[in-house]
This record gives C-alpha cells, structure tokens and sequence, in this order.
C-alpha cells in the first residue's frame, strides 16, 4: 500500500487538507474551523480515517498559528483558534491519532517551504514576509527555522513603522487593513485586491493607499537586509500575485537609499512559488526534516 502523509493548514475560518505522496502534494478540500476542540480532534481523527483507507498514512504534518513550542508541543500566545492554546496538544494528537504529528507555525511553515522547495532554495539564509490581514514571517537559517529565544523569530508584523501613531509593518503593510481604510474614506466596501487595481487605473486615493504598502514592505526589507544580511527575502500570500508590486517595492528601496548618507545593502526581494499551498507544503517539510526523512521516501 502506497504511503502518504496528511497535511493539516489550521485557519480561523476553515481548515485544509491535503496528502503527500510520490513527490507531489494533493488537496483534499477544506472544512469549516470547529468551534471547540472535541469537534477538531473529531474532525482530524476523521480526515485521517478516510486516508488510511486509501492509503498508509505514516503521519500528520499540522500548520498552525500561534507561537509553536516544539519542545513542550504547546501552541502558546494566541490566535482566531483559541482552544488550540496552552496545554500540550501534540502529545494529544498522537494519542488520538495514533501516528506521528508534527505541528509548527503557519509562517514558519511557508517560509520553509520556500526556503527547501521554493523562490529560496538556492539561498542558505532567508527572511519569508507573508502579507494578508497582517505580516507574518520567518526566519530561515541554512534551510532551517529559526524560531529565537521566546519563539518570536519572524513575527516581523510587530516591528515598529511610526511610534508617533503606534503604526507597526502588519498595519501599514496589510492590503486588508489599507483596504478598510480606503473604504472608510470612500464610504463603499472595497477589497485589497480592487484597491491595487483602481491605483493602476490612475485613481488618486487608492494610490495613497498602495504607496503606504509598498513603502512599509520596502522599508522593512531594507531594514531586514542591513540588519540580517541574508541571500534572499520571499513573498508570500494573495498580494504577491500582484505582477506591479515587486518593481514597484524595489523602486521604493532605490528611493531610500538615496536618501540616506549610507545606502547599505539592497536587498534581493522575491516573489514565493507556493503561494496558498505553502502552508501546507511547509507543513510536510517540517514533518520530515524533524524525522530526518527524505520528502521522496514517502510514495
């Protein structure tokens, strides 16, 4: 019987599957997150039944949020999922699933992802910038996470943009927050993706907005870089779809460094491979570099 490995991508609304088997990665669809943790530990248990089936699913490779210790196996801080935190969970899930469960941070996740399989693997160090409703990140040292001292390494969303407002980059950087406030001023509900759009038909405001975004991003990626030094810096989620943010990020960088007396760096800014499968992938890769595994053992 063929081997494989259910991937688990844990959001605050919904909840993805998917199998890794013979090099390839497969969605199984996606489920409404449960409200309690009776019915989560019900539904993973469920999910891993309708593949054992099918298949020899050898482990259970979990994207969360939170601060995962990987230590302890407790999902500390918090997150949209509040029962997933402060108790040992991965032992639970073991217990209730009777394999092997590895559990690490949705960012971290993409980020490895990009780092072993993706835009990074040609670079031994990397910083991952996941933009949605906030800034997430990663720190990938030698195609390995770099968590910290108190498992904040990455949490690049915290970093302080303009102390005279408390503006930190997930809010001056997130397309979603950006968007919300455009909307506001225009007294209609318009999205993130429409902003960008109505910004390269030439629309005043909205261009106000995207500049906010793209200097928030480019400033940190230039801070980030002078600051860490590393090979590549990747970006992941919906916006990095975009085609004009990029040239429009490192026109930003150019700008700022000629405005300073030491220019630096500048910083070799990328788009991810993965996109909305990184979490997911990173989930797999995390799982199989704990265990010392090859990815292609498992077909």
């Amino acid at each position: 019987m063929a081997k494989a490995i259910l991937a688990v991508d844990i959001g605050g609304t919904s909840i993805k599957f998917a199998k890794w088997t013979d090099n390839q990665l497969t969605q199984l669809g996606s489920e409404k997150t449960p409200d309690n943790l009776a019915a989560f530990y019900q539904l993973l248990v469920q999910k891993k039944d309708q593949l054992a089936a099918q298949m020899q699913v050898v482990g259970v490779a979990i994207s969360s949020p939170g601060a995962v210790n990987k230590k302890s196996g407790v999902i500390e801080g918090t997150s949209a999922v509040p029962y997933l935190h402060g108790f040992p969970i991965e032992p639970e899930l073991k217990k209730r699933l009777a394999l092997p469960v590895s559990i690490e941070n949705d960012a971290n996740c993409a980020g490895l992802a990009e780092s072993l399989m993706g835009a990074g693997r040609d670079a031994d160090t990397m910083i991952s910038l996941v933009i949605g409703s906030g800034v997430g990140g990663a720190v990938i040292i030698d195609h390995h996470i770099w968590h910290g001292a108190h498992l904040f390494g990455g949490e690049f969303g915290y970093m302080v943009m303009d102390p005279e407002v408390g503006a930190t980059l997930s809010n001056l950087a997130s397309p979603v927050n950006q968007a919300r406030l455009f909307s506001q001023e225009i007294g209609r509900d318009v999205s993130g993706k429409e902003m960008f759009e109505l910004a390269e038909k030439g629309d005043s405001l909205a261009q106000k907005y995207v500049d906010r975004i793209v200097t928030a991003l480019a400033q940190a990626a230039y801070n980030l870089q002078n600051s860490l030094d590393v090979d590549k810096i990747v970006l992941g989620g919906a916006v990095s779809a975009n085609p004009h943010l990029l040239p429009l990020i490192d026109a930003k960088i150019d700008m700022l460094q000629r405005k300073v007396d030491a220019p630096g760096l500048h910083p070799s800014v990328v788009v991810g491979k993965y996109r909305n499968q990184a979490n997911l992938m990173g989930a797999v890769l995390d799982f199989c570099q704990s265990r010392s595994l090859a990815i292609n053992e498992i077909k």
